[in-house]
């Protein structure tokens, strides 16, 4: 075993070039990828240029329309537009008694005669009345009653001053507080 040592082969290495299939599938596919992203990429470019365009048309156009207007043109426009909001608030605020006259209409029955009416606002903000009148009987005073305390418009209803008349009638006074918003104004 005197080999000596060599570092050259003493076998014929032939160089064999290793070919391999199914690469160019690969290479199709992302070239494809890139010519795709590549045209969403530019036509976002072209949206976004064409969107600037327009809005610097826009302000052009804008700042055109405004030298047109004359400064007292807009100072009346803002005045007139408060007035406007101040006409809306007191609409708002209004209170309407002829929805309470209808719901007296409505609610009082034939026996029933009101002498007096008052109208005002209860400590609790609806509106109140205090009314006195004349009916023919007890019973029929506590049919109107009933009537009143069913309504769920009427917030409270009391009796005082219950007492006969020469005719024979019941004379009595009532108050009842009714819901707030029956006296709301409302715009037709």
């Amino acid at each position: 075993m005197d080999e000596k040592l060599s570092f050259i082969p003493k076998k014929n290495l032939n160089y064999r070039p290793v070919v391999r299939r199914g690469g160019s599938g690969f290479v199709l596919f992302a070239l494809l990828i890139f010519v795709v992203s590549s045209a969403l990429w530019g036509s976002v470019y072209v949206y976004k240029k064409s969107l600037n365009d327009n809005a610097t048309l826009l302000n052009e156009t804008i700042k055109k329309e405004k030298s047109l207007l004359e400064e007292s043109t807009i100072n009346e426009v803002a005045i007139f537009a408060e007035k406007i909001s101040v006409v809306k608030k007191l609409l708002d605020n209004h209170k309407s008694f002829s929805n309470v006259l209808s719901f007296l209409q409505d609610f009082t029955m034939k026996d029933i005669r009101f002498n007096d009416l008052s109208y005002s606002f209860a400590e609790s903000g609806g509106p109140s009345l205090a009314l006195s009148g004349v009916t023919r009987s007890y019973a029929s005073l506590a049919v109107q009653i009933q009537a009143l305390e069913k309504n769920n418009q009427v917030k409270k209803v009391s009796v005082s001053g219950l007492s006969s008349d020469v005719k024979g009638g019941v004379k009595f006074n009532l108050k009842i507080i009714i819901d707030p918003i029956m006296a709301v104004y409302t715009v037709k």
